[in-house]
């Protein structure tokens, strides 16, 4: 029964359909079990060894001669120092089988040792393997009896799990088959078996069956458990060329990050550069101009005036609109001033208790002068009490000048308004007129240093595009807003929100 069932499992491990399927130890063989039934995982050809790739095959007989060379060299050369010890009084000539293994297998693994070395594991381990098959069969030759059994099955079951290892599964199939037939040959041709006397060969055979079955069975596993680490090492040094390879892409793109940042830098400080040699050019120039166009300026009034005696009123309109033009001059250098400062981050701003009644009523009063050639009614919406807020006067009055200003200058006939709302945290200034009004879309890029949006018109209008920016800057300083609804042919409406209360100071360092 065991000769029977170690031949069926020998059977379906070598030829059944249970050979691809990559199950360690004794799994494959649990009763019920079949092939279907397996998890698709253990049904991968992938620990199969005969897919596995001749690198590894190579490797492994590598490995595996390096491993046996001396345990078995050694186990020859111990065994005949024994018998030799043991012997010594009696003839040599009895054991010169043992004595020629104890030459033949030195010089066997030398040369097989010199075949690895040039990478020729086949040959290498067919060498080893059958030279000492061979010595091993002479010398059981010349010491077996009828009837002993000791030496025969232990020692080619051992041979078998060496050729397995060296080679493959099917040479360990191999090595059994040769284990039977080669001392069986040598007895025969040797007289020292007869044919009549096979029978008693039955224990040794059978047991030699069993134990060369179960060795088998065991290099299979033992081929399994390297292709399954075989696997695992090519996954694994797979996963590693992905992650060099990662890190080679990260690796160039910090390098690229890196490059980017350093010219972003050597971008950002040439501009910078560039920003102040502009603020000072625009502080040199505003002075060098604004003198002489306050001399212009001054003279001119002085001369309307008749300070220097009388003129006609053609003269008059003259020095008028040379010191309205001036005026005009000093406010563009002033535009340009307080934006160059800004850009460099040097504006400020002096906070106090303000009137803002009052500064909406002078604002209302200058804008007075701007439409008196033209239909357009002033609206004012004020609360009855006026709150007092924080602010610098000079500044938010310039920001509402520009915003009131534009409104102005683009509406030819109906209304400007200017509505004050006052909420419990924030007052709002809200300028509304009838003008040609401003489509959605545009209303950010309003807000852009130098644009004006309608280039027909804008020849008939002077302006720098300075205004809005610059209020937005302004009313921003003072912690404020600015929102702009309009829509084309429909008007305009500016809210400049303020906050009412300041905010908390922050406390001081305990020192």
């Amino acid at each position: 029964w065991g000769a029977g069932w170690i031949g069926w499992t020998v059977w379906r491990r070598s030829l059944g359909g249970v050979t691809r399927v990559c199950i360690p130890g004794w799994q494959a063989l649990r009763p019920g079990w079949t092939v279907s039934q397996l998890p698709a995982s253990i049904m991968s050809n992938d620990l199969d060894p005969q897919h596995l790739s001749r690198g590894f095959i190579a490797e492994r007989r590598a490995d595996s001669l390096t491993m046996l060379l001396p345990i078995v060299v050694s186990a020859m050369t111990l065994t005949g120092i024994i018998v030799a010890a043991l012997t010594f009084r009696d003839d040599w000539t009895k054991y010169w089988s043992l004595w020629l293994g104890v030459v033949a297998s030195p010089v066997s693994a030398a040369l097989s040792w010199r075949y690895l070395g040039r990478e020729r594991q086949y040959l290498a381990a067919h060498l080893f393997l059958y030279t000492h098959l061979a010595l091993f069969t002479l010398i059981m030759m010349q010491f077996w009896e009828a009837g002993a059994f000791l030496y025969l099955p232990f020692a080619y079951g051992v041979f078998i799990v060496i050729s397995g290892m060296m080679l493959n599964v099917r040479a360990g199939l191999i090595t059994w088959v040769w284990s039977a037939l080669l001392p069986l040959a040598g007895l025969l041709l040797s007289d020292r078996l007869n044919l009549p006397n096979m029978g008693r060969l039955l224990p040794a055979t059978f047991i030699n069956f069993l134990l060369a079955g179960l060795s088998y069975l065991a290099v299979y596993d033992w081929e399994l458990a390297l292709a399954s680490v075989s696997v695992l090492q090519q996954r694994a040094q797979q996963r590693r060329d992905e992650l060099f390879h990662a890190q080679q892409a990260l690796s160039a793109s910090n390098a690229r990050l890196q490059f980017l940042n350093t010219e972003l830098d050597k971008a950002r400080t040439l501009a910078e550069e560039e920003r102040d040699t502009r603020t000072r050019f625009m502080n040199n120039l505003s002075h060098e101009l604004r003198t002489p166009l306050n001399a212009i300026v001054n003279f001119a009034n002085i001369l309307a005036r008749g300070g220097t005696g009388p003129l006609n009123n053609r003269q008059v309109d003259y020095l008028e609109r040379v010191e309205r033009s001036g005026w005009h001059l000093l406010g563009v250098l002033n535009d340009l001033l307080d934006m160059a400062q800004i850009e460099a981050g040097e504006f400020k701003i002096h906070l106090e208790p303000t009137d803002l009644h009052a500064i909406c009523e002078e604002a209302m009063q200058n804008i007075q002068g701007l439409i008196l050639d033209r239909p357009i009614e002033l609206r004012r919406d004020y609360p009855p009490e006026w709150p007092t807020i924080q602010a610098d006067p000079m500044r938010l009055k310039q920001a509402l000048l520009n915003v009131l200003g534009n409104a102005a200058k683009y509406t030819e006939m109906g209304f400007i308004g200017l509505q004050v709302l006052v909420a419990a945290d924030e007052v709002r200034l809200i300028v509304t007129d009838s003008g040609i009004g401003i489509d959605p879309a545009d209303h950010e890029r309003i807000f852009e240093e130098f644009q004006q949006l309608d280039q027909t018109t804008a020849r008939k209008r002077t302006g720098t595009g300075l205004g809005l920016p610059l209020s937005r800057h302004l009313i921003q300083q003072h912690g404020g807003s600015i929102i702009v609804e309009s829509a084309l042919g429909k008007g305009s409406r500016f809210i400049l929100a303020l906050p009412i209360a300041n905010p908390a100071p922050e406390p001081l360092p305990a020192s």
